[in-house]
């Protein structure tokens, strides 16, 4: 029963730490797992002993005793809630630097502003990860396309915008408006992956994390808030590209991918504030581009089927040199010749991108945006996918822009000389949630209770405040903990003179009174010495052999014992520990 009762405690306390119920507080969690583990593992080892003779305390618990329990327990839980809270981000800066101090050549290649020119021969240049972030919308893995699944749009919002000013909400609305999640790098049968890099670490000045940007034209700031992932990591969210965003760090696990820290989860939602230059290949002036040297290998990689890859070289072939002209036939050529749908019907065992292309000619935008990244493969322009919302509705009296599941998108970054990575949208307008739609003047925004505070404090640490006042609680714990132990110790029953004879149990009553006779005689009884043959050793009445059969019997030979017959032999004892008092005055 016991070990059942510690198997249930183990799994309660696992499934609170592994996050459920995930509308607790995780602190909530973790102090209720550790109570949980501490109380089995008490009643775990309580269980009866057989009957004997053992060492038993001097006196019974106190009330002090119960209190010196109860006030470690609670300074063993401070403890965890702030090594819990601050371990975790020194463990891992640690372990990056003493990375970084091994293998300098790499994160130098990461580092650079403008490392598009210099990674190409990078160990992170090569090789391909699962990538294991999610998408706020779909769920962790990678992307795959769809064969013959039927996409139902969800009409559920799942981000909201705050732009900063009247003036950044009215370009917003005359611009093609991108929220940006992650990109992938790779296609390998029917499925995208990010390009394999070594993470890094931004950390922010003054609470603000600062990307230099190539891109010309106006900046916008704007406020982000949505819901924190449940299932794992949530990413940061943003116009492309940000040149500031209001964190105290944040992590990038692949180009163009950050991961929030999990530290300003609020209500289960993030907000923070982030400043970006919306750029689109449409505003690109001059008749003349000029595709940049890669990045990395995966930027140009093309399928890995000869049969695939070979046909889309020839399709590119027929656009021209790589160009702005080839790359609006590009468009032209996915408009006019393949139909936007959401209702699939590929072949099971055809690769997609192939039926897309040269069969079926239909798809939503992750088949558009797979098909355009080859193809400007093919014309030597450096390219990937991103994911994330495109379009959104805009409320007026608010002063807010709403995404909802329907409006999540994919499309295809291409990498341009003196620009670096630009937005090249293919997805033909049919697709009807690209641009961003004005809300009537009686529709009321789906808001969410925990965005109605437009005013709310960003601090740079929520859990500053909870981890603050489990030090302070830590440390009067402490002190109430020293203080007990310094009164019980006060109060405290003098010790044994012998730290043996403190474990020995306690001697029976007649045993103490031959004790005390053989010391009147002058032939004390050494401790450890038995009784029989302290017996054999001294001048002892005729009576003691009566006491020697008795005392065996009833400790090893499991007689009862009998009150009249230890009367008798007490009463002798006494009689004769006089007798040797009589006798010292004629010595």
């Amino acid at each position: 029963m016991r070990s059942l009762l510690l198997i249930a405690s183990t799994i309660i306390g696992y499934t609170l730490l592994r996050g459920w119920p995930a509308d607790w507080h995780p602190i909530i969690r973790v102090c209720l797992a550790v109570s949980v583990l501490v109380i089995a593992f008490s009643l775990w080892d309580r269980h009866e002993r057989p009957a004997s003779q053992t060492a038993t305390p001097t006196r019974s618990p106190l009330l002090l005793d119960y209190l010196a329990i109860g006030t470690t327990i609670l300074l063993i839980e401070c403890f965890f809630l702030v090594f819990l809270s601050l371990a975790p981000s020194r463990s891992e800066k640690l372990a990056l630097a003493l990375d970084e101090s091994l293998h300098p050549e790499v994160y130098q290649s990461i580092t650079e502003p403008d490392s598009a020119k210099k990674t190409s021969s990078s160990p992170s240049s090569s090789g391909n990860s699962r990538i294991t972030s999610n998408w706020l919308f779909s769920g962790p893995g990678p992307r795959s396309l769809n064969k013959n699944d039927q996409v139902i749009p969800s009409n559920r919002p799942e981000l909201y915008l705050f732009p900063d000013s009247a003036e950044d909400s009215a370009l917003l609305l005359t611009t093609e408006l991108y929220l940006r999640n992650f990109t992938l790098a790779t296609y390998q049968d029917g499925h995208w992956f990010p390009k394999a890099t070594i993470p890094r670490t931004l950390t922010s000045t003054n609470f603000t994390i600062t990307i230099p940007q190539r891109k010309p034209g106006p900046s916008i700031t704007y406020e982000l808030s949505h819901p924190a992932n449940s299932l794992g990591q949530t990413l940061a969210v943003s116009i492309p590209d940000f040149s500031s965003i209001s964190l105290p760090s944040l992590r990038e696990i692949h180009p163009a991918t950050f991961r929030l820290p999990s530290s300003l989860i609020k209500d289960h939602n993030y907000r923070y504030q982030v400043t970006s230059t919306p750029f689109s290949f449409d505003q690109i002036k001059k008749d003349r581009i000029t595709p940049a040297l890669s990045p990395a290998p995966e930027y140009l990689t093309l399928p890995d089927d000869p049969s695939l890859r070979q046909k889309i070289q020839t399709l590119a072939s027929t656009l021209g040199p790589p160009s702005r002209d080839s790359l609006l036939k590009l468009r032209k050529l996915l408009h006019s010749r393949y139909r936007y749908s959401l209702n699939l019907n590929m072949p099971q065992d055809a690769d997609p991108l192939d039926s897309f292309l040269f069969n079926t000619r239909a798809g939503y935008c992750t088949h558009f945006a797979t098909a355009t990244a080859m193809l400007t493969r093919a014309l030597g322009i450096p390219s990937r996918i991103a994911f994330g919302w495109s379009g959104g509705r805009y409320f007026k009296s608010p002063n807010l822009f709403v995404f909802r599941a329907r409006e999540a998108h994919a499309w295809t970054e291409i990498f341009l000389e003196d620009l670096g990575w630009v937005i090249f949208e293919t997805t033909p307008p049919s697709r009807q949630e690209g641009a961003s739609s004005l809300a009537d003047s009686g529709e009321s925004p789906p808001i969410a209770d925990f965005i109605t505070d437009s005013e709310e404090d960003h601090s740079p640490e929520l859990l500053a405040p909870l981890l603050k006042a489990a030090l302070w609680l830590g440390l009067a714990s402490a002190l109430i903990l020293i203080t007990l132990l310094l009164i019980r110790r006060r109060s405290a029953p003098i010790s044994p003179s012998s730290p043996t004879q403190a474990l020995l149990p306690p001697s029976p009553h007649y045993l103490a009174a031959f004790r005390r006779a053989c010391l009147a005689h002058g032939q004390p009884m050494p401790l450890g010495r038995t009784l029989r043959r302290h017996l054999s050793e001294i001048q002892a009445p005729h009576f003691t052999q009566q006491l020697l059969n008795y005392h065996y019997a009833v400790h090893y030979g499991q007689v009862p014992k009998n009150k009249l017959t230890e009367k008798k032999i007490l009463s002798k004892l006494k009689a004769w520990e006089k007798s040797a008092k009589r006798d010292q005055p004629q010595k």
